[in-house]
């Protein structure tokens, strides 16, 4: 059965050239996707840019997001992890995917992969990378299913809070609110790094970092009642000195307790802006 598209009019948000592109029409008949996210690769609209597209289920634009970065060519070289490294995983899902994809397995949110392309072969080296990103006591606690191509209308997922998207560039579902800077800015410093062994390994480091600072966090909260944001970033600057926290940090380190220990521990991070806001 051919697949029907529909043509919406796309402008780059940073230099205004307009292009029309093409979306399945599937994507749009399910409507509890609400906005879906677009990726749009450098030379989709324009030569020179990539950002992501805000869309409706009508087929309306809501919003763009610019993405600051750029895929070098790496020189040729053995590799590791069974020949497959950091740029075949972004020209396969594309950089937006790969930070969706490395935030659902640090914080441990279900993620489904639709498969369009034959990524069979690599599923399983997949989750074997995500693993090795991640502290040994934090490998195989969080799954990327990949799942048949089928009517997007169809498909029912066990878990509310689960990344949902495809290997076509769409991102359907993404169950957190946090902007993916952390992982853009960790991904970035890797692919300016033209050794693809050593790309991974950078990523494992900064992850390693963050989770130090997330378990510091833990701790200190199991021994409070409640701790405000700002001395929170106070107390782990203190702390640990491998590098500074900021209260976008902390937003992170709240949702990974969340996610990964227990709701209550998180809610003991307070914000004093939002509470005076409740009290007047």
């Amino acid at each position: 059965m051919a697949e029907n598209y529909k043509e919406i009019e796309v402008t780059c948000p940073v230099c205004s050239k307009s292009k029309d592109i093409k979306i399945p029409e599937q994507i749009f008949s399910q409507k509890r996707f609400g906005n879906i996210r677009i990726q749009v690769p450098q030379g989709g609209v324009c030569p020179e840019h990539q950002f992501i597209l805000f869309i409706d289920t009508k087929g309306i634009i809501r919003g763009y997001e610019n993405i600051d970065l750029q895929l070098v060519s790496a020189p040729k070289g053995e590799k590791e992890s069974g020949g497959f490294t950091l740029r075949d995983f972004v020209l396969i899902f594309g950089l937006y995917g790969v930070f969706c994809l490395i935030h659902a397995k640090i914080f441990n949110y279900p993620a489904y992969v639709i498969k369009n392309k034959d990524t069979e072969e690599i599923s399983e080296l997949i989750n074997r990378i995500g693993n090795a990103l991640l502290p040994g006591a934090y490998k195989n606690t969080s799954t990327i299913t990949f799942l048949e191509k089928t009517d997007y209308s169809k498909i029912q997922l066990k878990e509310k809070n689960a990344l949902l998207m495809d290997d076509n560039l769409n991102i359907l579902q993404t169950p957190w609110k946090v902007k993916l800077k952390f992982e853009e800015e960790i991904v970035k410093d890797a692919l300016e790094i033209l050794d693809d062994n050593e790309q991974l390994k950078l990523i494992q480091l900064a992850i390693s970092a963050f989770i130090r600072q997330a378990e510091y966090a833990k701790d200190l909260l199991e021994k409070v009642k409640i701790i405000y944001n700002e001395d929170l970033v106070e107390k782990i600057n203190r702390e640990l000195l491998e590098s500074k926290v900021n209260l976008y940090r902390v937003s992170l380190i709240k949702d990974f307790i969340r996610q990964r220990y227990s709701p209550k521990l998180a809610d003991k991070i307070k914000n004093k802006v939002e509470e005076f806001l409740n009290l007047i």
